[in-house]
């Protein structure tokens, strides 16, 4: 077979993203076969004028149960929530998202997704999924998830998350803002379990091979789920009060120092209504003040809060670019640092020989121009091309 050979006006190739002026990349059997300049290239299949060709793009926090609505569904029965899910991956692919983690739906929901995805029965992104959160009794996000109390139910919910299949655990380590029936009160601003429970479900998912997410809104869950040993954590506003966040430099230079990535989830909401956590020029300054720190950022929507969709994911690149975070880096939020920092560095990630067949053609210049991210033209996922904008004349012109 013929590998595919896709040229554009650039390519950002390798775990550097390095940038490679008329460049091509040959697709052969889901990996990426060879990449380097047009010109050295066999033959071109298709030329991408004025488009950047960059790895897929990578969504770490996703809730792809939900609909986006107004208020979080509950009571959506299985096939609804199916079709929600399936809706919700073709969506992605579109806007050139090539690799979601789901971090927390209805049972086993996701799981069965992944696998419709892999068997090539349902179109969409590679999937990671926690399955149910675990949370406490009443606690953020119990809806759809896996409620404990105590050590023992904490271990018996990370064997049951074993059990069905989940690739990541996802502990609530603090409440959250989107929750239309408060029953956790000002659980913001408090840790749910205490430095040993966190511990506890780390040790025992490490002990099964399976690496945690910590939803984590305020200074002292943020801290428990560090020293406990976390391997990404989610949000990480340090909510301390009402519209008051103020972050703990020393905390987060520790935090930096180890390497451990950040999901700050930053989406449509910063610049538009604002965040609860703080008014919206403290965030971008708390934001700011994180990546000035080393703080490794990893990209992540939580696409399924009201009304941030598929659709709206470079929103929250936007944000980084506002705050001034270089092309280069928001990028790599977006594709390398995401990709490791979710256990797939040498699955996807980068345009590399070897690496599965996973990327996007964006019209213009992404490292330069946020709107890029806005106009994919193609989408690759392992090798597998879907056309988003006209077809271009075969052929083409190696430079």
């Amino acid at each position: 077979m013929t590998p595919l050979v896709l040229s554009a006006d650039r390519v950002v190739a390798g775990t550097g993203l390095e940038i490679i002026e008329q460049g091509a990349v040959a697709l052969d059997d889901g990996k990426i076969d060879w990449v380097g300049r047009a010109g050295e290239a066999d033959h071109i299949d298709h030329h991408l004028d004025g488009c950047t060709i960059v790895p897929g793009l990578i969504d770490a926090h996703v809730h792809l149960c939900s609909d986006s609505g107004p208020r979080i569904e509950t009571r959506a029965d299985d096939a609804a929530l199916t079709l929600r899910i399936a809706s919700n991956l073709g969506r992605f692919l579109k806007a050139g998202v090539t690799t979601v983690r789901d971090l927390g739906g209805a049972g086993t929901l996701t799981a069965q997704a992944r696998d419709a995805v892999e068997s090539g029965r349902i179109d969409g992104p590679r999937v990671l999924t926690a399955n149910r959160a675990i949370t406490t009794t009443g606690g953020h996000g119990h809806q759809f998830g896996i409620e404990c109390d105590d050590p023992a139910s904490l271990r018996k919910a990370v064997r049951q998350l074993v059990k069905d299949g989940s690739d990541w655990v996802k502990v609530m380590a603090s409440g959250g803002f989107i929750h239309f029936v408060r029953s956790e009160g000002a659980a913001p601003y408090f840790p749910l379990f205490t430095p040993e429970e966190f511990k506890v479900v780390i040790d025992e998912a490490h002990r099964y091979g399976l690496r945690v997410a910590a939803h984590a809104q305020n200074r002292e869950a943020i801290l428990a789920v560090f020293e406990a040993g976390i391997d990404t954590i989610e949000h990480m506003t340090f909510a301390g009060a009402p519209q008051q966040a103020v972050i703990d430099e020393a905390l987060v230079e520790r935090i930096a120092e180890k390497g451990t990535p950040v999901i700050p989830t930053t989406n449509n909401w910063w610049l538009t209504v604002g965040v609860p956590w703080a008014p919206i020029d403290v965030a971008l300054a708390n934001l700011r003040r994180l990546y000035d720190l080393g703080i490794r950022f990893v990209a992540g929507t939580d696409v399924g809060i009201p009304t941030t969709t598929p659709e709206l994911y470079a929103e929250g690149l936007r944000v980084l670019f506002e705050i001034g975070v270089p092309g280069r880096d928001v990028l790599a939020t977006a594709t390398t640092t995401a990709a490791d920092a979710i256990g797939l560095g040498t699955v996807t990630g980068a345009i590399a020989p070897g690496l599965s067949a996973d990327l996007v053609a964006l019209e213009g210049d992404p490292l330069h121009d946020v709107e890029a991210y806005f106009r994919p033209r193609l989408v690759a996922r392992q090798g597998r091309v879907t056309w988003l904008g006209p077809l271009p004349e075969a052929g083409g012109r190696p430079a």
